[in-house]
């Protein structure tokens, strides 16, 4: 299931509610021009509030406040209210609420990283951040899509669900985030069938414990983001279902990136296969997640071009916590991008990672000191 959802409960205090119901009714009776006398400033300051008021409704867990903002959205009505009673039934709970974020003159974006009951009962650790994405004409919100980045053992257990416990589907996942009446009880029961999967994958192949000193390489309290937000960029895990555009990225600038950061002929090569590309997303996904080192894909902010990414890993020198290492395309090394990309990645070392000391090989330290540590 790609759509899901965590967060803790927000409460509105009767005022808000009054100030919400009001500036409803006034959009309501507006002339169709109200929002042209506006320019388009105006109109993303006003959608960025309506954007943040519609996550808190969704999180309030109350179909009624959620409604208000589906008005003009019929299309995504059912689907939205059924996954807001999703999220209820699997005990959503907000870790990091970022800001929404306009990404278009008629699109905002909001990320939300939660935990919930179904990922915590395959016991991966894992933290998930659902987007929602809003369309809005003029101050209306006519469209909300959802996405999350959920890692391939969910679809894994919801696949082995749905094959050996067919009664769920049967029973209270009727109708599946299409209008179902008992989203709450599909939740619940979809969690129970997720221990179930667990339990039979550990019975035919035991868990190893993680490794200690890879373990200890960040602190056992502190989660990794799984997206982050720059600049006309964004950051996610490196990961299968980026294999496509990782790969097209990277080969499209095999010399440069032969001689600006592998300082090999060793990768990029024109050799490598589809199963070669796959394979490396498979290993930077299982180190992201045994918590070894972090990979991510540098995304444009649709998510649909790679450019470049960015490593954070142990150091093997001593006196360094980490090292950080990073890459740009041809094309956006050229419009000066590598150089904004490490400014800004320095910051958000320094600012959201538990590091003291962090090594920049090939930029705060040259490679031939850095290769004689």
């Amino acid at each position: 299931m790609n759509q899901k959802i965590h967060i803790g409960v927000f409460q509105m205090s009767q005022p808000r509610l009054f100030i919400l119901a009001l500036t409803t009714a006034i959009t309501a009776i507006c002339a169709p021009g109200h929002s042209a006398a506006m320019n388009d400033s105006e109109i993303i300051k006003q959608n960025l509030a309506t954007a943040e008021d519609m996550i808190d409704a969704f999180y309030s867990f109350d179909p009624e406040q959620l409604s208000q903002f589906l008005t003009h959205a019929e299309q995504s009505a059912k689907s939205i209210l059924y996954y807001q009673g999703w999220a209820e039934g699997g005990n959503y709970k907000i870790v990091k609420r970022g800001a929404c974020k306009p990404t278009s003159n008629q699109q905002i974006s909001c990320a939300i990283t939660v935990e919930d009951d179904p990922v915590m009962a395959l016991q991966t650790d894992f933290k998930v951040t659902d987007t929602f994405t809003l369309t809005f004409e003029g101050t209306h919100i006519t469209a909300i899509e959802t996405s999350s980045n959920d890692q391939p053992v969910y679809y894994e257990a919801r696949d082995w669900v749905l094959e050996n416990m067919p009664e769920i589907m049967d029973g209270p996942c009727q109708g599946f985030f299409d209008g179902g009446s008992t989203p709450g009880d599909c939740a619940r029961a979809m969690t129970e069938g997720y221990r179930q999967f667990y339990a039979a994958q550990k019975a035919q192949s035991p868990i190893e414990p993680a490794d200690t000193d890879s373990a200890s390489f960040i602190p056992d309290d502190f989660s990794p983001p799984v997206l982050v937000e720059g600049n006309n960029f964004k950051l996610v895990p490196l990961g299968p279902e980026l294999v496509k555009i990782d790969y097209d990225a990277y080969m499209s600038s095999i010399e440069h990136l032969q001689k600006t950061f592998t300082r090999s002929t060793s990768w990029p090569t024109t050799g490598i296969t589809d199963e070669d590309a796959m394979q490396d997303m498979l290993n930077e996904q299982r180190r992201f997640q045994n918590r070894e080192s972090f990979a991510y894909a540098v995304l444009t902010p649709d998510g649909k071009r790679e450019r470049g990414c960015i490593y954070v890993q142990p150091s093997t020198a001593a006196g360094f916590d980490a090292v950080v290492k990073m890459w740009v395309t041809q094309s956006e090394y050229d419009a000066g991008f590598d150089a904004e990309l490490y400014a800004w990645a320095t910051q958000w070392i320094s600012e959201e990672w538990p590091f003291e000391q962090v090594a920049y090989p090939g930029r705060a330290i040259a490679w031939d000191e850095w290769d004689s540590l």
